[in-house]
């Protein structure tokens, strides 16, 4: 049965073969008429590759770019530095849906999508070239400038609390050696290891001690470990408070400088060449389905006179 339809196409493929020659040339030649009513457009292309994103356990910096690129604030921002909607014959104000319009009219003109290698390409199609380049150097530039200010938010916190830390721990370690500084200067204590070793040797050789030697041994005895307890709290202190320190130092950097979170791999290129309508598709996809029609309509008036 297949056989004998598929014999019954041919046959009438053939025997139809120039009205199918001729369905096909007329296609042809009003779909070419029709592909100069559509819009020409040229596409500028550019391709970044993300620096200074550290990968976190859910997304690498790539992921962490391209979801920047596609933020709402960025396409607004594009739209109103560039007046998108007017450029795409929108009207937010007297027309309902003329946002959801404009999304649609933004995915059709702009796509934004990973490389295999870790890259970020962006196209951008407008019917006047130097247009379509201006804006795709836009959409990067105001995505870098979202992010930085994104990171310096974010660092900006990390920065007043690493003050806080570093203020706190400065008033401990003034409060540490002024008590340090008073118990010394009670007891006319210079240095607890030394004195001991000479106080100690005094007292083996059965010499008297004067007033002062006298004193000194007592504040060792009474408050040498204090003294050891309040030294070991200040190195602790100084450790903790220069490595917040060194945090706060890199902090104070990234909120001061003006860091750039990409790198060109190709700059937005000005095309001299339409990316669409490609005339050739359109002409042979409209020829091929007129065709396709035809026979169709061929093949069921046949089948219908032979049911009568």
């Amino acid at each position: 049965m297949e056989n004998l339809d598929s014999l019954n196409i041919i046959k009438t493929i053939l025997k139809h073969r120039k009205m199918f020659f001729l369905i096909m040339l007329i296609a042809a030649v009003i779909s070419y008429a029709a592909s100069y009513l559509i819009t020409e457009k040229f596409k500028s292309t550019a391709v970044v590759y993300p620096v200074n994103l550290f990968q976190n356990s859910e997304e690498s910096p790539s992921e962490q770019l391209l979801q920047y690129f596609l933020s709402e604030d960025v396409k607004y921002e594009l739209a109103k530095e560039y007046k998108l909607f007017e450029r795409y014959n929108i009207d937010t104000v007297n027309s309902k849906g003329g946002k959801a319009l404009f999304n649609f009219m933004f995915l059709e003109n702009i796509t934004i999508s990973p490389t295999i290698y870790e890259s970020i390409e962006i196209n951008v199609k407008d019917q006047d070239p130097v247009f379509a380049q201006k804006l795709n150097a836009a959409l990067i530039k105001n995505t870098n400038i979202l992010i930085r200010a994104s990171k310096k938010a974010i660092v900006s916190q990390y920065l007043a609390n690493t003050k806080k830390v570093i203020d706190y721990q400065s008033r401990e370690l003034d409060s540490l050696s002024n008590s340090i500084l008073k118990i010394k200067t009670e007891y006319d204590i210079i240095d607890v290891k030394d004195q001991s070793k000479y106080l100690s040797k005094q007292i083996s050789t059965g010499s008297n001690l004067n007033e002062n030697g006298a004193k000194q041994v007592k504040g060792i005895k009474e408050k040498g470990t204090e003294l050891k307890i309040l030294d070991g709290r200040i190195k602790s202190t100084l450790n903790s408070y220069s490595q917040i320190k060194i945090k706060n130092d890199s902090y104070l950097l990234d909120v001061s400088g003006e860091m750039d979170y990409y790198v060109y791999v190709s700059k937005p290129n000005l095309q001299d060449k339409k990316c669409s309508p490609v005339r050739w598709v359109i002409v042979a996809i409209s020829s091929l389905s007129a065709v396709f029609m035809a026979l169709v309509f061929m093949l069921y008036k046949n089948r219908s006179k032979e049911l009568i």
